[in-house]
């Protein structure tokens, strides 16, 4: 009896002891776990909060009015020249659904993007309404920061004023007319550059891709007037070959102009670290620091009397750390400022004399109209054209004049052109503001807080505004019942921004306009965009735009090609033609 009580004992010991060594371990598995419990307890807490911004963003877009779709972020592994289907033509499919029915919807819908409720827009009055008064962007372009930094495109508040101030005075300062002779001599040497390619071909015809020598010439007459200096000047200055600098830029910027817009659109704009790593990352990486050796020489080399010279003295741009590129050293807004204006300036101006060239082809009465209209003495002399036609005598005034290149009348057929080309084809396909006060437009409401998106392209198709809006009419800007439906037009002034009157097509012009055919540009025509952040650069485009075309329609007939699609539109920071705007090249008659 003795014995089994002590065996009892021991196995209670025993088994005290195993539970001992249980608890033990049972306590050293809570401690090992407890960082695991805790991140896994602040996940579900990170969720819950993410799930109730979620709910609460379509409750936003709900009380805005505005149906819901949902967000499908891109994993952007590799960069797509072109999507399977067209993204202008899919949005515009979603403006078209909100009308039908009665008609009386608003072209507008919305989307949930992560946690912040996105509004789309393609109504032409909701559009102003939103733009009016709106400045923020942050933090809807944060995917452009890498490649702009703190220039104008993407500064805020006051930092955002000023650099704009500095960036309007060097412009106001230097003027146009240095821009109007680099925009003559530079569309003079690349029409001697075509045709010299042209003497070559024995056959009816020179096929040939018109963006990338646009591009060329738009970086040249861009480059030319930041600087003071021509491309080649600056390149014989530093012993290197002008055309590997021109086309490393022009290779690198057109990966960006892909990359940029596609990255905002994919799951890696809420990580810089993980996008970083990613090759789409590095590629973007690489391209950004070769452009930036092109930014670099401009303000190394520029004149003092030039608008980046100008702005090597400012204050604004000169308040951040410097960087170094290619052993010089300059202040980081001044080289993100030179990088916006030299990618912006010749990007869009080269997006819009392609598409442009492009109606023409389709258009061929047209394209013989308007280099019929090219033979005018006025028009010959104000865009140095080589028609050999004597300008009408100056009546003498003591009064000081615009010179004719700077106005948007002297010549109406090409000034519609333009119109119309710009009007099918924006300089941007989308701009979006981060709302920071309510906005009300016509009984619709739409919160602090949501951010808006407002596509040009469908805006410039707003059946409220624009009769036959896919067709190409330049004709719609010389007669009035083509223009616009008379219950749309309204005050705005010839620039469509209502904040530039003062420079080249302002009043002034909008007067002249009258007198010479043209109409006014009305409500819903904003190519640069509209409001306070509407594009600082656009008087300039369009004078480049106006000189080279003038000259291309002057010196060639354009046809189609025989062998490629020219239609096709690849959306990036600007609209391209997909194939490079293939077409066929000779002599004008």
């Amino acid at each position: 009896r003795d014995s089994l009580a002590r065996a009892r004992g021991i196995g209670v010991m025993s088994l005290a002891l195993r539970l001992r060594d249980y608890a033990s371990v049972a306590v050293d598995v809570v401690h090992a776990l407890a960082p695991v419990s805790l991140a896994l307890a602040l996940l579900i807490v990170a969720l819950v909060s993410a799930l109730a911004r979620v709910c609460h963003a379509r409750a936003t877009l709900a009380r805005a009015g505005v149906g819901a779709v949902p967000w499908r972020p891109k994993m952007l592994w590799t960069v797509y020249q072109k999507s399977a289907r067209s993204l202008l033509a899919r949005v515009e499919g979603r403006f078209a659904k909100t009308t039908r029915g009665d008609g009386d919807g608003r072209r507008a819908f919305g989307a949930v993007v992560g946690t912040c409720p996105f509004v789309h827009i393609g109504e032409a009055k909701l559009a102003r309404d939103v733009l009016r008064g709106t400045t923020t962007k942050a933090p809807l372009y944060h995917a452009f920061e890498a490649f702009s930094g703190t220039g104008i495109f993407t500064a805020e508040g006051g930092d955002w004023e000023r650099k704009r101030a500095e960036v309007l005075r060097a412009f106001a300062v230097v003027g146009l007319a240095s821009l109007r002779d680099r925009a003559v001599d530079e569309s003079k040497r690349i029409v001697d550059e075509l045709k010299s390619a042209l003497k070559l071909v024995t056959n009816d015809g020179m096929e040939v891709l018109m963006l990338p020598a646009l591009q060329r010439l738009a970086l040249r007459v861009t480059f030319g007037y930041l600087t003071g200096k021509s491309l080649d000047e600056a390149c014989d200055e530093i012993g290197q070959d002008r055309i590997a600098c021109e086309a490393e830029y022009l290779a690198a910027a057109t990966t960006l102009r892909h990359l940029i817009p596609a990255r905002a659109r994919s799951i890696w704009i809420f990580s810089d670290l993980l996008y970083g790593l990613t090759p789409v990352g590095r590629l973007e990486a690489r391209n950004i620091r070769a452009t930036r050796s092109l930014s670099s020489l401009a303000l190394r080399l520029a004149k003092d009397d030039s608008p980046l010279g100008i702005l090597r003295r400012g204050e604004a741009h000169l308040r951040e750390r410097s960087v170094d590129v290619d052993g010089d050293k300059f202040p980081k807004g001044l080289l993100d400022e030179a990088t916006t204006l030299l990618f912006a300036g010749h990007d869009t101006q080269s997006a819009t004399l392609s598409w442009g060239l492009l109606r023409l082809i389709d258009h061929v009465n047209i394209q013989n109209d308007l280099r019929a209209s090219l033979k005018d003495g006025l028009v010959v002399e104000a865009l140095g054209l080589r028609a050999n036609i004597k300008p009408p005598k100056k009546k003498s005034s003591g009064a000081a004049t615009t010179p004719a290149w700077a106005t948007s009348a002297f010549a109406p057929m090409l000034e519609s052109v333009i119109r119309e080309t710009l009007r099918l084809h924006p300089v941007a396909p989308l701009v979006v503001r981060m709302l920071t006060s309510n906005v009300k437009s016509d009984g619709m409401k739409i919160s602090r807080g949501c951010a808006v998106g407002v596509w040009l392209s469908s805006v410039h198709r707003d059946p409220a505004v624009w009769d036959d809006a896919e067709t190409f009419k330049p004709k719609r800007w010389l007669d009035a019942s083509l223009h616009m439906r008379s219950a749309s037009v309204e005050s705005a002034s010839d620039e469509g921004n209502g904040s530039n009157n003062n420079s080249p097509g302002g009043k002034e012009d909008h007067k002249r306009g009258a007198e010479r055919g043209l109409k006014r540009k009305g409500v819903g025509y904003m190519p640069f965009a509209h409001g306070p952040r509407s594009c600082v650069g656009q008087h300039l485009a369009q004078v480049t735009m106006r000189v080279a075309l003038a000259h291309l329609i002057e010196a060639f007939e354009f046809s189609a090609s025989v062998t490629t699609d020219a239609a096709t539109p690849s959306v990036g920071f600007t609209v391209t033609p997909a194939t490079g705007a293939p077409m066929t090249l000779r002599n004008a008659p």
